[in-house]
């Protein structure tokens, strides 16, 4: 209809160019607003998805639902360059888009700088709470936090195939330790500290 063709088209992109430096699909959260700034537009929305994990005689033993966050962050750089878009999950670039031109009527969101981790030294062990890395380290950059339902078979009594289910909070911190050292990606199981990775260089204030 005429609504449909007054909106600008959007395809899909490779990666979203900044000025500093490009954003591609697999790079963190820090990265784009690192490289790229605060969005113009922020959308959330709550998706559910699951997944099946099958043994061998093609039967499903496990199942795993997880209710996670998609954000779509929206990059208006004004009329001569194209509007960027970048959907986000779990602290991720999932996929990017590109737009039409963009209208410069509307500025990026002012926000503060990246935090910086108040510890020296990016060194966690796994096992180790939550609250013992908040308190060394201070509030990350950013945190992900996502609630999966994960339910597996198991024998019952008599031969008997019965299922349980259990409610896991995961959580994704992002410290960022400046533009000399890399960033650490830490998952939280129910405020257990389940496993570090290690991200590209951080970024200045």
């Amino acid at each position: 209809g005429l609504a449909a063709a007054l909106l600008p088209a959007v395809a899909a992109a490779d990666s979203l160019s900044c000025d500093g430096g490009i954003v591609s699909a697999g790079d963190s959260k820090l990265d784009l607003v690192g490289k790229c700034g605060w969005p113009t537009l922020q959308e959330d929305q709550l998706v559910e998805r699951s997944a099946s994990v099958l043994e061998r005689r093609g039967f499903p033993s496990a199942s795993r639902g997880v209710v996670a966050r998609v954000e779509r962050w929206t990059y208006d750089f004004g009329r001569s360059r194209f509007i960027q878009i970048a959907e986000l999950e779990g602290g991720k670039v999932v996929r990017t888009e590109r737009g039409g031109y963009g209208y410069g009527t509307a500025s990026a969101v002012a926000r503060p700088p990246i935090p910086r981790a108040r510890c020296a030294q990016p060194v966690f062990h796994e096992g180790e709470t939550s609250y013992e890395v908040l308190a060394r380290c201070g509030d990350p950059a950013f945190r992900e936090a996502a609630e999966e339902l994960r339910t597996r078979a198991v024998m019952g009594e008599h031969g008997r195939v019965l299922t349980e289910s259990v409610s896991v909070l995961v959580e994704v911190w992002t410290y960022d330790f400046g533009p000399a050292a890399f960033v650490r990606h830490l998952t939280f199981e129910d405020g257990r500290l389940l496993r570090v990775d290690t991200g590209s260089y951080g970024y200045a204030r």
